[in-house]
């Protein structure tokens, strides 16, 4: 038998192309929220002394930005089993225990973060949520880097089936995977400077935040871009050949006219820049998306050729989950308004 199985009989629900387009979109809605639990989280405990007032803020900020994060992250989760089941589900089944565990572990960091936000052991239930959080991007960059790599079931299965059941205890981590996550981590800290950017412009009456963020939005650019630059001068090689250069190019060169862009918002801390700044951040996590993507599906196409796979014109489904998806956002941007209006009603104390 082959390694990997055959495609869905069935066919495509939809083209191909619509689904990527979804699977990309959902994504970039993911990592603009888990980059603010991913960074937001270690630079809250990190200066609750020196700068309490940003920690309480980024703190209360984190239950919505792990609500909003875990849903979106189902949008791109469900695509991808769309698009490539047959690998997929064996590679989370080799790692099943893994996989199991992220549901139990990111409802005790919902919990610490919860707790932390109510002001219950501040800094240890934040460091709980860091650490478990960390974990499970761990777990997951483990499940897709095996998704992607069929090539190395057969030695897992061999080595992991006692009486032909795989017992799930293998964590399939490998350098190209740890490097994706290193270039989450750095972009994780521009948005999270660009968070903090529009806090401060968009809360005048905070005197106390201003004086606190501004001089931070910087220095969380710099050290993003450090991580980023490092990450990715390691990772561009060993997709160099999957990637278009023009997507190289964008991925790689965002990141440092995002960075230079916080400092002219240090030089001129108001809305304008503010808001720049924070689109520019968006078009980092944009490119990136797109180019994970890319080569996500560059590595899966030399074992399925998704373009032959018929498409069977689901075109109701599809027009109710868009839907169902704009009222999700339109309900969204109804709780942003109200949120923010509550939080700017608060006066600092």
């Amino acid at each position: 038998m082959p390694p990997v199985p055959g495609p869905d009989p069935l066919g495509m629900p939809i083209p191909v192309g619509y689904l990527f387009v979804l699977k990309v979109f959902g994504f970039f809605l993911h990592a603009v929220f888990m980059n603010l639990w991913l960074a937001g989280l270690p630079v809250a405990v990190i200066l609750a002394r020196s700068h309490p007032r940003v920690s309480e803020r980024l703190i209360a900020a984190m239950p919505f930005a792990m609500a909003f994060g875990i849903n979106a992250g189902i949008v791109p989760l469900l695509f991808l089993q769309t698009l490539y089941p047959q690998f997929f589900y064996p590679a989370t089944i080799l790692q099943a225990w893994f996989w199991f565990l992220i549901i139990p572990l990111l409802l005790i960091a919902y919990t610490a973060v919860y707790a932390a936000a109510f002001g219950r052991w501040r800094i240890l239930s934040s460091l709980v949520a860091v650490i478990l959080l960390t974990w499970i991007g761990f777990q997951f960059s483990a499940a897709m880097a095996l998704t992607a790599r069929p090539d190395r079931w057969p030695a897992l299965f061999q080595n992991a089936a006692p009486a032909g059941g795989v017992h799930g205890w293998t964590l399939a981590l490998d350098p190209e995977a740890l490097l994706r996550l290193g270039l989450m981590a750095g972009m994780a800290f521009g948005t999270v400077g660009a968070f903090l950017a529009l806090l401060a412009e968009l809360s005048r009456d905070d005197s106390r935040l201003q004086e606190q963020a501004r001089p931070l939005v910087p220095i969380l650019f710099t050290i993003g871009l450090g991580i980023f630059g490092l990450a990715g001068s390691l990772y561009a090689p060993t997709v160099a050949d999957r990637l278009p250069q023009i997507l190289q190019l964008l991925a790689g060169a965002s990141m440092p006219i995002a960075w230079a862009a916080a400092w002219l918002y240090r030089a001129q801390p108001r809305p304008a820049t503010a808001i720049v700044l924070t689109i520019l951040q968006g078009g980092v996590l944009l490119s990136n998306a797109i180019a994970r993507q890319v080569v996500q599906a560059a590595e899966l196409g030399q074992w399925v050729d998704l373009g032959k796979i018929p498409v069977r014109g689901e075109w109701g489904s599809v027009f109710l989950f868009l839907v169902a998806l704009l009222i999700g956002i339109a309900t969204l941007a109804w709780i942003f308004k109200t949120v923010w209006a509550r939080v700017r009603e608060v006066r600092p104390g």
